[in-house]
């Protein structure tokens, strides 16, 4: 039967692609000093092998891809915090708050952490639409490796404030206490002034990343 002009025109067009990819293939072989028999021996019952290792590598590849949800922003800074004693919690961090989220105290997330010394610390944006677990999950799957302390959050406010999300958005930071995980927001109000909210790190809210929230958590050792 008579192929219509447009399953032509894909066929030609995929051919292209085809003759695209193995020139560049048989280019970097010769690159890596390999021969045309590698090449010649991809077409084997051994090479299908090599083929399908290379198939799946670009699979998962692209499947990762799809799953980031933050970009990291502060990588060309080296953003530190001060060594804090601990003791300072947000529910109480009127100093530097215009609105404290009376959950704080509700849920018991207002514990005191340990002493920590000057801690390194990164600063990413949201890529993708993701929950609270999704979006800390991806950075370490034990996201209690990610933990400031309230104290030190408080320390970041204060030392980097110009690294907040400004127009009213949102940057988190995830905190434990009483053995539960939380999420601090901090954002600008219409006036201004700082205010923070607690939220649940299981929530099952989707944050927009269209907003671009940005996520602070402890810098890998």
């Amino acid at each position: 039967m008579p192929k219509s002009k447009k399953e032509v025109e894909a066929i030609v067009s995929a051919m292209g692609v085809f003759m695209a990819i193995i020139s560049n293939l048989v280019e970097l072989v010769k690159k890596f000093g390999g021969s045309m028999e590698s090449i010649y021996r991809l077409a084997t019952p051994e090479g299908k092998e090599t083929m399908e290792k290379i198939a799946r590598f670009i699979a998962e590849k692209e499947e990762k891809a799809k799953e980031i949800f933050l970009k990291l922003i502060s990588g060309g800074e080296s953003l530190t915090l001060d060594a804090v004693n601990g003791t300072e919690t947000l529910v109480d961090a009127k100093d530097v708050f215009a609105h404290i989220d009376p959950d704080f105290k509700n849920w018991g997330a207002d514990e005191k952490g340990p002493e920590t010394g000057e801690t390194a610390v990164d600063v990413y944006e949201m890529v993708k639409d993701a929950t609270f677990s999704q979006m800390f999950r991806k950075l370490n799957v034990d996201a209690r490796k990610l933990c400031l302390t309230q104290h030190q959050i408080k320390n970041f406010v204060k030392k980097h404030r110009n690294c907040l999300r400004t127009d009213g958005y949102a940057t988190f930071f995830l905190f434990e206490s009483k053995g539960n995980l939380f999420v601090a927001n901090v954002n600008f109000d219409s006036g201004g002034g700082l205010s923070v909210d607690v939220g649940r790190f299981g929530a099952l809210h989707v944050w927009d990343a269209g907003r671009r929230p940005r996520v602070v958590v402890l810098q890998p050792a």
